[in-house]
């Protein structure tokens, strides 16, 4: 009882605290300011307390087999700066991959081996929270718990990003599935937070065909009622399948006859959607700021967006960090370019072999700076890798302080599409044991081909080899979507919208052909196509997964 009580009264100041836009922006350049100047005392701030001097934290077993103590790290980070400090921590094995985060590998370094467990890594400071899970398309996601304290920080981002782009006060639409899944409602939350609510939000799913826990439908019910109560109504989930992006694509063209510009919030590949059928309606979207997140914003799919008008902003998260960083209003060769919020984040990179293959990526290890986030991470990989370096664009970001970028952002553990994504060791199984078991071949005849066709829309393709000659293929892909949504786990799992949003976009499709070898002739379960083209021809450069 202690925790919904807790959650209730969390809201209700959350929402009694709503801000006007102008109020808003103010508040962010100070505050952002703030925390640039404060950035390496709120680390060691952090660190000191919910590292060191936390029993439990996770952390600890590796600190103590080097022998590290707090005064060493704040020695380093006074001497040599935050980022090099972290690099010290890596050198002496103080960090995690990713699945030894998710606890699906054990920790194996500097003479000690124990398990973790993602619940480990929460933030046991937080007071009024509620939770929601992210975009994993098998088992139960990641399990976030949101402070509103961090919602009422995070919306301030929000304004500072909006005002960039010259859209603080610009018509918002959301395009994202409903409740459990995080961007939808966090985002209806903090937009409305900056007194500039979303008029619609979209959702990808039906809401009735979730199986959702009484105490989350609660829960869903108290955040629109307390809104409605307070007077700041938040708009209700629309249905809107993927094959109704048109929905989305009037909506802009309707805000945009009345005001300069509009912004839509979706997925990368949702966005190249409403553009298709802008373009098929003769509309034009000059003006429209699609947000971006969830999957790569490529070369191709920011053509698609800018082909009728629009402009894409690339926003970049993990969910257990929040928003990592978002892209600024200058041109960029890079089509996802992001300034890295350096205030709440840091952000290193470490030499790690990627599972199943025999590849070597720098892969990113996040650290958290701020009490409010959701996870407290020390330099932890989340599957993801990209470009890192000095940006001088000379934008309002840049001018604050968050003068590094990003690009290139790719994964190397998990395909992407439509927002959702599919992590390799549990792919890895599909294809290698629930296939073959279920119709017969062995672990190399089945290959999961990963393509962007010429819109810019992702697409996998399931290879299976033609020497299995007795095949079913419509069971054979009803089998993999079924072991794509069903687990041991809760059914609740966001694995529900997932799945049916593969549906509707037939993201998956059977292909009678050979799995394709890599360079080295290793067979892998998934392979990357990248595509490149030049003016009508196309040409292919097949590459091994990352």
């Amino acid at each position: 009882m202690r925790k919904y009580i807790r959650f209730v009264c969390g809201l209700r100041n959350f929402i009694k605290t709503r801000m006007t836009p102008e109020e808003a922006i103010q508040s962010a350049r100070k505050l952002l300011k703030e925390r640039i100047a404060a950035r390496e005392g709120n680390f060691l701030n952090l660190a000191e307390k919910s590292i060191f001097r936390y029993p439990r934290s996770p952390y600890l077993k590796l600190l103590d087999a080097r022998r590290i103590r707090f005064d060493d790290l704040k020695s380093w980070v006074e001497q040599q700066g935050i980022e090099e400090s972290l690099r010290i921590l890596q050198a002496e094995g103080v960090f995690f991959t990713v699945d030894e985060f998710k606890g699906k590998t054990p920790v194996i370094r500097n003479g000690i081996r124990f398990w973790c467990r993602e619940p480990m890594f929460d933030n046991p400071f937080l007071s009024s929270v509620y939770e929601v899970r992210s975009g994993a398309t098998r088992s139960a996601g990641t399990r976030i718990r949101i402070d509103f304290d961090y919602l009422h920080q995070r919306a301030l981002y929000d304004a500072f990003l909006l005002n960039i782009h010259g859209c603080l006060r610009a018509p918002i639409a959301n395009w994202f599935p409903v409740f459990p899944g995080a961007p939808g409602i966090n985002s209806s939350m903090r937009f409305g937070h900056i007194g500039n609510p979303a008029q619609c939000w979209f959702s990808q799913v039906k809401e009735d065909d979730l199986k959702v826990n009484l105490e989350k439908k609660w829960g869903t019910k108290v955040i629109f009622a307390l809104h409605r109560l307070y007077g700041y109504p938040l708009a209700e989930p629309v249905y809107a399948s993927l094959s109704d992006a048109h929905k989305v694509a009037n909506w802009a063209a309707r805000a945009l006859m009345e005001h300069p510009s509009c912004v839509v919030y979706t997925f990368a590949a949702s966005a190249v959607r409403v553009c298709i059928a802008a373009a098929e309606a003769n509309l034009n979207l000059k003006g429209a700021k699609f947000l971006v997140t969830g999957e790569p914003l490529t070369p191709q799919k920011k053509r698609e967006i800018e082909s009728v008008g629009a402009h894409a902003v690339p926003v970049y998260g993990i969910s257990e960090a929040g928003v990592i960083a978002a892209g600024c209003d200058k041109e960029n060769a890079a089509s996802d370019h992001c300034h890295l919020y350096k205030d709440t984040t840091a952000l290193i990179t470490h030499k790690h072999r990627v599972t199943h293959s025999d590849v070597t990526i720098e892969s990113f290890l996040f650290t958290s700076l701020l009490y409010e986030s959701p996870k407290l991470l020390l330099n932890v990989g989340m599957g993801d890798y990209g470009e890192i370096a000095p940006s001088a664009c000379g934008c309002e970001f840049a001018r604050t302080g968050f003068d590094t970028s990003i690009s290139g952002i790719r994964s190397y553990e998990k395909l992407t599409g439509e927002g959702v994504t599919f992590v390799d060791t549990d792919l890895i199984r599909i294809i290698e044991k629930d296939l073959p078991g279920k119709f017969g071949g062995r672990s190399t005849d089945y290959q999961i081909v990963e393509v962007e066709d010429a819109r810019g829309l992702p697409q996998l393709q399931l290879l299976v080899s033609p020497r299995i000659k007795s095949l079913n293929e419509t069971e054979v892909l009803s089998r993999f979507m079924f072991l794509l949504k069903n687990s041991e786990d809760s059914p609740e799992s966001w694995a529900q919208s997932g799945t049916e949003m593969w549906k509707q976009a037939r993201m998956v499709r059977i292909k009678r052909d050979s799995p394709i070898p890599t360079a080295s002739g290793k067979i892998l379960p998934f392979y990357v196509m990248k595509t490149k083209r030049r003016s009508t021809e196309t040409s292919r450069e097949a590459q091994e997964v990352h």
